[in-house]
């Protein structure tokens, strides 16, 4: 039975792909023909320099991130660069890693692994920077960029870019800015933008290896990047390969989902399982059950289950160019990612259990067993015995792009930039599901016996209520095209007037669709969904130098806009106004004020629609308010998916100010402040079921619980099934008793433009690095604290403080290291400050959530060799999490599923690497 179920799990894999096969070759037609045509010229490759790589190719002026103006800084914003030293060091499997390591990013110290486990909706890791409450939009409100381009949407029920698609081996460094962009880039660019610039050049050949291990955890990461630059052409591909293991709930002791009042696990699923008369179980033990009443057989079933899925991943990257040093230069870069996830969601079981009467055969000798024989019960229990202790959960994840540039100096000072672009990102994932309705069928008519699953008359009804899944599928698409042209205006006494204008065209498509309880014929008849958006844009920017020298070093305006017209929603205009102020040399004050916008994500609108109701197939325990946990015999959610339309575009006013300090008379000394100030206004998303604290606390119009009552829940299941719900009848007929007496609650889980943040903080840094008779000493510290935040979780509510509740609040991190002679080394100190909790009877009254604090220690060896085998070999040590810290223990059901909150660690990873040049 078991090898019968994978198999026929990879079936009805294989099924669902059937549908866009053709559509599947003939991109991958075009995919092969692109990757080919760049990586046909990549093959010699002669020595190579690192250092110089960077520049070599490149113009005297570049573009830096947040700014379309060669040669200047971004007006008034704050800049944080990810260099090479950063990622040798962090050693990142992906670069969702690397972002890890930013204190502002969303995931620092934070869970970087694509989830499956009934959790379609959350296909990769989005970058994310400030934190912007309990949303869910498909977007997100972090612009990611590749060399300043926009990449492919990825996710099934998300549209965001995969923040892991760039092979590592090709990224020179990362530019961070925190600060709207929305004038200079457009959408998304509310808390920020993420640029991953890549190598222009590469002479010569280098590969890299890594093997990490923890407990029950090893992961593989290797990678070659090989190039040649000969008579102004230049070509190089650099290609990237990572995989690591799966961890289970088991494989850590703090991963845990209890029922911390009673000390017992969580779930009532078990195997034995239990027999429940009204409130009272009865638990099971072979062929008999127990007649004295109490909690039953308790268990925690995500012992069994991967929170930390397997993965693999191949990624390539490659680019051509000529320049020649003359007016014209042309590139085209190629980027190719495929991944794959596989998760076990642990258990199989009949969500709610099965009514047994006592006309069933199989049952009546139990009933009659207990006190008072009664005429009927419910069966509480999972089906291991007959299938085993696992649920098949595959993600896929495949993504490419190709983008040809030309640019031109055309006159003096002035340079024309034209580009093209085409991308497209798959997403597929497929996961077992039980559909209860022909066991419970069978019980009903006395020819099942769910107290001996593998019994032989059990087989065909197994059969059919095992050939079910969840599933879903997307594509997206993306075809972009661009022209700025830069250059000096007019002089002022100060320096030239600087101005960029440009104009931009952008396609967007979406085609795909999601569903649970599907069986393997059902899947590729499974309907697309689709949406298509075109934008229309112009947009400029200006610098302005007022002062240069004299009383002042320096003040500079620069000022941008950007208009856009949507095919969907119609138009919007986006300022930044920035204030760059030196008023001595080594001190520089900076401001700025900015509009932004995020416009709603391609799956949200393609999605859009009628509600559909889905039975949550897991434990209801960590999906219920923190404040409510559930009684006996409430063991059921009941949410609706979909979007409520039409849906507007999230807008947010931005500013900051801040300083940076270099003083010439402490060399090596750099220090800054930033406060920033954001109020984000019609946020796009659902209630967060895996985050049930905001879920409950933010949306308190978007769901009825038990403590209404059976009636109340009802009527809001009616109420919502009334605006157009097609499987409301069906999901009534799976209900245990055809009623609400099993339900917790009733969550609208639809998307919609629902909340608004008002935030603001400071974002800090100090560095410090001085030369000794040894080498040098180096110093570094960078973090941000949140002074406010509050939250409006509809237009009607009012804005409630939520600063500090359920979230942190200050994060740090810190690096003292040292290079001496070819020894590097360096130990990093991450903190996560701890948050309040709302102390509840069934968090045993907690009413905190304590700090996470991790330390990191890397060294990196560099043979000093002149030539032979070792001449540019370095190796590299690395431990993450060296004192093997848990996170901090959480009792409730906020931010975490696993019994902690306030980080993530896969335990004490040792990382060795080497790397050689040629």
């Amino acid at each position: 039975m078991r090898g019968w179920r994978v198999n026929k799990f990879f079936a009805g894999r294989n099924a669902e792909t059937g549908c866009l096969a053709s559509e599947e070759r003939k991109s991958m037609n075009i995919r092969t023909l692109a990757i080919a045509s760049v990586s046909l010229l990549s093959l010699s490759a002669p020595a190579f320099a690192q250092n110089a790589d960077a520049d070599e190719g490149s113009d005297e002026q570049i573009v830096v991130t947040g700014t379309l103006i060669r040669g200047i800084a971004p007006g008034g914003s704050q800049s944080i660069a990810v260099g090479q030293d950063k990622i040798d060091a962090v050693g990142a499997a992906n670069t969702s890693d690397l972002i890890a390591s930013v204190p502002q990013a969303g995931n620092f110290l934070g869970f970087v692994g694509v989830r499956g486990s009934s959790n379609f909706s959350l296909a990769v890791n989005r970058p994310s920077l400030r934190y912007l409450g309990s949303t869910s939009a498909s977007g997100a409100s972090t612009l990611l960029l590749l060399d300043g381009h926009r990449m492919p949407g990825m996710g099934i029920t998300q549209s965001s870019p995969d923040l892991d698609a760039i092979a590592s081996g090709a990224i020179e460094r990362v530019d961070i800015v925190t600060d709207g962009g929305s004038a200079t880039y457009g959408s998304d660019a509310i808390g920020g933008v993420m640029n991953f610039i890549t190598r222009k050049t590469f002479d010569g050949v280098e590969v890299k290896g890594n093997v990490g291990f923890a407990d029950d955890y090893m992961q593989y990461n290797a990678g070659i990047t090989a190039g040649k630059v000969w008579d102004g052409f230049s070509a190089y591909i650099s290609y990237d390969f990572s995989k690591h293991d799966e961890l289970y709930g088991r494989d850590r002791d703090w991963s845990q989902s209890r029922d911390w009042v009673n000390n017992l696990g969580a779930s009532s699923d078990c195997s034995p399982g239990s027999i429940r008369i009204g409130t009272a179980f009865y638990p099971l033990s072979g062929s008999t059950v127990s007649a004295t009443p109490g909690f039953g057989n308790r268990c925690d079933n995500t012992e069994l289950a991967t929170f930390y899925p397997k993965e693999e991943k191949h990624s390539v990257f490659s680019r051509i160019g000529y320049d020649n040093g003359g007016p014209v230069s042309v590139g085209v870069t190629v980027f190719y990612v495929h991944r794959e996830n596989n998760s076990d969601g642990g258990p199989l079981f009949v969500a709610g259990g099965s009514a047994i009467p006592s006309s069933n055969p199989f049952a009546a000798p139990f009933l009659a067993a207990l006190p008072g024989s009664p005429a009927s019960g419910q069966l509480l229990y999972n089906l291991s015995p007959a299938v085993g202790n696992f649920r098949r959960q595959n993600t896929t994840m495949e993504s490419w792009g190709i983008t040809p540039t030309i640019k031109w100096d055309f006159a003096a000072g002035w340079q024309l930039n034209v580009l093209g672009s085409y991308g497209e990102g798959k997403s597929n994932f497929l996961g077992q599901i039980v559909n209860g309705t022909p066991i419970n069928a069978a019980i009903a008519a006395g020819t099942f016996n769910p107290f001996n699953l593998t019994a032989a008359g059990n087989a065909a009804t197994l059969a059919t209520a095992l050939d079910w899944f969840e599933f879903g599928r997307a594509k997206h698409t993306q075809t972009n095209a661009r022209m700025i042209a830069d250059g000096p205006l007019f002089a002022l006494p100060a320096g030239d007037v600087r101005v960029a204008v440009g104009a931009e065209y952008l396609r967007e498509t979406y085609s795909g669709n999601n569903g649970r309880t599907l069986t393997a014929a059902a899947l590729a008849a499974l309907p697309e969904r689709t949406a298509k958006r075109d934008v229309w844009s112009v947009f400029g920017e200006i610098n302005v130098p007022i002062v240069s020298g004299g009383a002042f070093e320096s003040l500079t305006l620069t000022a941008a806009g950007r208009y856009d017209h949507y095919s969907d929603f119609g138009n919007t205009f986006n300022p930044k106004l920035g204030l760059i102020f030196e008023p001595v040399k080594g001190l520089r004050l900076r401001g700025n004020w900015g509009r932004s916008f995020q416009a709603p994500g391609m799956s949200d609108i393609a999605l859009s629609g009628a509600p559909t109701w889905s039975i949550l197939p897991l434990s209801v325990r960590p999906f219920s308010n923190p404040a409510v946990p559930p009684p006996t015999g409430r063991t059921l959610l009941l949410t609706s998916g979909g979007t409520i339309a039409p849906l507007s575009p999230q807008k947010a006013q931005t500013w900051s100010l801040g300083f940076d300090l270099k003083p010439a008379a402490f060399d090596g000394f750099e220090a800054g402040m930033t406060y920033y100030n954001i109020d984000y206004k019609g946020i796009i998303g659902f209630p967060p079921i895996f985050n049930p604290a905001g879920t409950y606390r933010d949306f308190p119009n978007n769901n009825v619980i038990f403590t209404a009552g059976e009636p109340a829940m009802q009527a809001y299941f009616n109420a919502l099934s009334a605006q157009g719900a097609t499987n409301a009848a069906a999901t009534i007929a799976n209900l245990p008793g055809q009623n609400f007496s099993a339900v917790y609650g009733v969550l609208d889980s639809r998307t919609q433009n629902l909340a608004r943040v008002k935030t603001s903080g400071i974002d800090f840094y100090v560095r410090y690095r001085t030369d000794t008779s040894f080498g040098d000493v180096f110093f570094d510290m960078a973090g941000t604290r949140i002074l406010t935040f509050d939250q409006q979780s509809s237009s009607a509510a009012a804005l409630v403080n939520q600063m500090g509740i359920d979230f942190t609040k200050f994060r740090l991190a810190t690096t003292l290291g040292a290079n001496i002679g070819d020894l590097r080394a360096q130990v990093t100190w991450n903190h996560s400050g701890g948050y309040a909790t709302t102390p509840t009877a069934a968090n045993l009254q907690q009413a905190s959530v304590g700090s996470f604090n991790v330390f990191n220690l890397f060294m990196q060896y560099k043979l000093s060799a002149d030539s032979g085998l070792t001449k540019d070999m370095a190796f590299t040590l690395g431990v993450d999490n060296v004192f093997d810290k848990d996170p901090p223990l959480f009792r409730g059901a906020g931010n975490s599923l696993f019994g902690v909150a306030n980080g993530f660690t896969l335990g004490r990873l040792v990382k060795f690497g080497i790397s050689k040049k040629f």
